[in-house]
């Protein structure tokens, strides 16, 4: 069995400059001044083929992302005194720099990934494009513009429409409800706890019908987005 070192190795001879001629040169070699050190995904690709090239150019993007995180957090842990309220709150905020940053990421990430997909020939066609709708969409039949075929078309604004006047309130409604909720089972249990008289067992009634009612919310849920998951596939 040979190792990936063995197997690269006898690929490509020592002496050969073609191909990955920017491995040896760029340590030192004759035309080390105008070669860089890293190779470009390109090279790579011409080279190792598209998986390898796709990883290590994830490699870098993401690398070079780090540098804002470091820098931010650097910054703020500089700037944060020793109490604990101050501490908090850089934490708080730290957070919330983290969630902005690993969207920008992903979303940044997903058009430079498309883009070396498409420069190197291995672009995909999205599934959502191929597969047959689901039964419960519903809408006007016409031609795509895209695929020339003839397919079921809901207007966006009525699914924004939905959205807004539906979806939203729902949802915000059973947040609220299961906060209110939480904070009675919270309130009864400061209640029990301060009857010293009542029985050991008297004193988790709270905890279990918190548990209850989680179990109940969970169903319900369920349900419910179900409900508007089908609503939302017009």
């Amino acid at each position: 069995m040979k190792s990936w070192v063995q197997a690269v190795c006898e690929a490509q001879p020592l002496g050969e400059t073609s191909g990955w001629g920017w491995h040896r040169e760029g340590l030192g070699g004759p035309s080390s001044t105008h070669t860089p050190l890293v190779p470009l995904p390109d090279d790579i690709c011409d080279y190792f083929g598209v998986k390898i090239a796709m990883y290590f150019a994830w490699l870098g993007f993401y690398t070079s992302a780090m540098v804002y995180p470091a820098v931010f957090g650097s910054i703020l842990y500089t700037f944060t005194e020793s109490d604990q309220t101050s501490q908090d709150i850089s934490c708080v905020v730290f957070a919330i720099f983290n969630v902005i940053w690993a969207t920008l990421f992903l979303e940044e990430w997903k058009r430079r990934g498309a883009e070396f997909a498409y420069k190197w020939g291995t672009l995909d066609t999205p599934p959502e494009s191929i597969e047959e709708p689901r039964p419960q969409f519903r809408g006007i039949k016409r031609i795509s513009p895209v695929t020339s075929v003839e397919e079921f078309y809901y207007p966006p604004w009525k699914r924004l429409l939905f959205q807004c006047l539906v979806s939203l309130p729902v949802c915000l409604a059973c947040l609220s409800l299961v906060f209110l909720l939480m904070l009675g089972c919270f309130q009864l249990q400061e209640f029990v706890l301060s009857i010293q008289e009542l029985p050991r067992i008297i004193r988790f009634l709270p905890k279990i019908i918190l548990a209850i009612i989680v179990t109940a919310c969970d169903e319900l849920y369920k349900k419910v987005a179900y409900w508007l998951n089908d609503m939302g596939a017009w």
